[in-house]
């Protein structure tokens, strides 16, 4: 009879331990699935917009189409201050701001509720003009207060104006004029612009200025870079 008592004894112990064992364990795993190593709130705004830009080089202009998708899943409210609803800034190589189209126009500044559908888009479109042929980036991003969608590429110029410099030697013509560029005389056409702006150079002086090539691979000085008195 004692020796009943002491198997069933051992076996309450061992029940005993095993269920509390169970315990411990589920115990953890709840405790382990609630720790987030990710903010889900950063990840569900990251996830809600998606962004491009597409840029086009035409003639002496930069065309710059920029598109704002809502990917959520749901309908995304977008407040907005003024009449711009998207800007954009330009750095050269050296990341110095050259651009921003906010600081070139004028907006109103009345307040703007959208609310854009799921897969639905918003279009901006941005002409860019008077840029030096060189390597620039762009970024591209909305002025609502809920959400920036801000989109970055690369954006190269290579048929708009080049910068030059040289001793001023003097006019050939009314409309052309010589220029010294490291001891080699060159001749440029002048725009009208340049012709006004010319009247008030000193020959001998050294200048500043932005030219292109005409379809007659004629070097064109489009204007003269005065710095302001």
């Amino acid at each position: 009879m004692s020796h009943k008592k002491m198997i069933l004894i051992m076996s309450s112990a061992l029940v005993i331990g095993l269920l509390t064992g169970c315990g411990t364990g589920a115990k953890t795993n709840g405790s382990s699935e609630g720790i987030k190593t990710e903010n889900p709130r950063e990840n569900e705004i990251a996830a809600n917009f998606l962004s491009n830009i597409e840029t086009k080089e035409d003639k002496h202009t930069i065309i710059v189409k920029y598109k704002v998708k809502n990917i959520s899943g749901k309908v995304q409210k977008l407040t907005f201050s003024s009449g711009l609803e998207a800007d954009f800034i330009v750095y050269d190589q050296a990341g110095k701001k050259v651009k921003q189209y906010s600081d070139d126009v004028m907006s109103t500044q009345v307040m703007k509720e959208i609310l854009l559908e799921n897969n639905q888009e918003i279009s901006k479109e941005f002409t860019i003009s008077d840029f030096t042929n060189g390597h620039y980036k762009i970024e591209v991003f909305l002025t609502a207060k809920e959400e920036e969608a801000k989109a970055v590429t690369d954006l190269i110029v290579k048929n708009s104006f080049s910068k030059g410099s040289g001793k001023l030697v003097g006019l050939i013509d009314n409309h052309t004029v010589e220029i010294d560029i490291d001891g080699i005389k060159t001749a440029f056409q002048l725009t009208e612009e340049a012709q006004q702006q010319y009247k008030s150079l000193k020959e001998g002086a050294h200048v500043s200025f932005v030219y292109k090539e005409n379809e007659h691979e004629q070097k064109v000085i489009e204007k003269f870079e005065v710095e302001p008195k």
